[in-house]
């Protein structure tokens, strides 16, 4: 499937492959990003700053957050939330938010790439996933959802220890849309049920 085309707002911004790079992505220290792994420190200041996780500005009037059925469960959504443009590119340009990737990629397994200069970048090191990263690896995507929301209700999730943990779900009206069903197990269908999350139309596959 060809790239989603890039909307005349990210002119400007860095992107590989022909995507734009969020600027959550965790880069190599030749800059090349890796997708679908982010920088948590960018995480933290997104969070505390009140900035979109895609281009870096700061949130306005509304803003959405991708969440999954397990974070409804928790309370709270751990990536930074978007600009509603933003947040529609990304819809359409993410492999697993726009369904194109069944299942989660297998992060226990080694790094297979380096960059041109791992003596100085992450990707040179070894290193221990963490704990979501095993529990997901390889098993089917699970469902995702945009929750849209008023900047007046955004709310952290913190912690003294580990500090922001990410956006709170406790809102008073969002608006809940089903983005990609994957391949939800029973804990996360149970989820769904018991937090009243929109289910995919009948007669289509999510």
């Amino acid at each position: 499937m060809a790239n989603a085309a890039i909307p005349i707002q990210f002119a400007y911004a860095p992107t590989h492959n022909g995507m734009v790079i969020p600027y959550i992505a965790l880069r190599h220290a030749d800059g090349t990003p890796e997708f679908g792994q982010i920088d948590h420190d960018r995480v933290a200041e997104c969070l505390l700053e009140k900035r979109c996780q895609l281009c870096a500005q700061r949130l306005t009037d509304t803003a959405v957050l991708m969440a999954r059925p397990q974070d409804f469960g928790a309370g709270y959504g751990p990536e930074p939330a978007q600009h509603p443009q933003c947040a529609a590119y990304a819809i359409r340009a993410c492999p697993m938010l726009s369904g194109r990737l069944p299942r989660h990629r297998d992060r226990t397994r080694p790094q297979r790439r380096q960059c041109s200069r791992p003596a100085a970048c992450w990707c040179g090191q070894p290193t221990e996933p963490s704990a979501d990263a095993i529990i997901r690896s390889g098993r089917a995507a699970t469902p995702w959802y945009s929750v849209r929301f008023p900047m007046a209700e955004y709310e952290l999730k913190t912690s003294a220890r580990k500090g922001p943990r990410g956006i709170s779900l406790a809102l008073t009206n969002p608006k809940i849309r089903l983005v990609s069903w994957g391949g939800p197990d029973q804990a996360d269908l149970g989820r769904v049920i018991v937090f009243g999350l929109p289910l995919p139309d009948a007669g289509t596959d999510g």
